[in-house]
């Protein structure tokens, strides 16, 4: 099994998906799209994963590789490749799967709660609330053919499913505490406290949240390749 992260931001990497990739013998690829990187030939992965960053999807005069990123996705969901997205790879999902991103009413940023739908509890392993790393504020309608496995009160589209085939997670399960601490690092990242909106001490205050999300997501991803 190949994978292929498209990279939309240096500090917003695979985190925990190398260890799991590597825990189960899949090779990697990377492609630094924010860089200029090209998009490989779609024939050379076998999971397509595209990452977070702190761009709109819809962002597309600012950032012209959103729209040929868009195209690829396109190509890609058409010739059957399983393809996973993250935070802002997810809007692009959605956005480039006949949905729409645009900008939220509110913020997310820190451990909020993730309600699963009765769609989503086989793919989170519980019906109970649970806490996950979210950085965003932007959202996105589901597009043709997608199915809601998620919520919460601060921003209704959390995760969706396309068949087997596609899955948009809206939060961070790869987000590791290294990630956290180097991206709080930036001074002005925090926004302004809201009930969706944790400072940075919070944010750090519990670890185990990390080691939790792992878990969970190591699960997810073992369920989504087989």
């Amino acid at each position: 099994m190949h994978l292929l992260f498209i990279q939309h931001d240096l500090l917003d990497g695979p985190g925990t998906l190398i260890e799991w990739a590597e825990s189960r013998g899949y090779s990697m690829a990377f492609c630094l799209i924010c860089e200029g990187a090209p998009l490989p030939p779609l024939e050379s992965f076998d999971i397509l994963i595209s990452l977070g960053g702190p761009m709109g999807a819809y962002e597309e005069s600012k950032y012209p590789w959103l729209r040929a990123e868009k195209e690829y996705l396109q190509q890609a969901f058409a010739t059957g490749k399983k393809i996973l997205g993250l935070c802002l790879g997810c809007q692009l999902l959605a956005d480039a799967l006949g949905g729409k991103a645009f900008r939220h009413t509110c913020k997310e940023f820190g451990w909020q709660p993730i309600e699963p739908l009765p769609q989503g509890v086989e793919w989170f392993g519980t019906r109970e609330l649970f806490m996950a790393f979210q950085w965003h504020g932007d959202t996105y309608s589901l597009p043709p053919g997608g199915v809601q496995l998620a919520t919460n009160s601060a921003c209704k589209q959390q995760a969706f499913l396309i068949g087997n085939q596609i899955l948009g997670l809206q939060f961070h399960l790869e987000w590791t505490e290294q990630m956290a601490r180097d991206a709080l690092a930036e001074p002005g990242v925090a926004p302004l406290k809201s009930p969706s909106v944790q400072t940075p001490e919070e944010i750090l205050s519990d670890l185990n949240l990390f080691v939790s999300g792992k878990q969970r997501f190591f699960l997810m991803m073992d369920r989504f390749v087989s």
